[in-house]
């Protein structure tokens, strides 16, 4: 795999992650899907993905307090 396309994983990767883990918020996760250079078109499918996460990590965090 190519650096560019490794850089670029791992950076859509770490956005994912801050978004599911609620360190971000919806705005910011979507600017940072442009700035990586994730296109309009995408960008709702992509914000799907992370909303289940999101959702996992939060149900999750619930479990651990109980």
């Amino acid at each position: 795999m190519s650096k560019v396309k490794q850089d670029f994983l791992d950076k859509l990767e770490n956005l994912q992650t801050n978004y599911a883990e609620c360190k971000i918020n919806t705005e910011e996760f979507e600017k940072g899907l442009k700035d990586i250079g994730v296109t309009t078109e995408e960008i709702p499918f992509e914000i799907e993905a992370a909303e289940e996460s999101r959702y996992e990590y939060k149900l999750n965090q619930a479990k651990a307090k109980e």
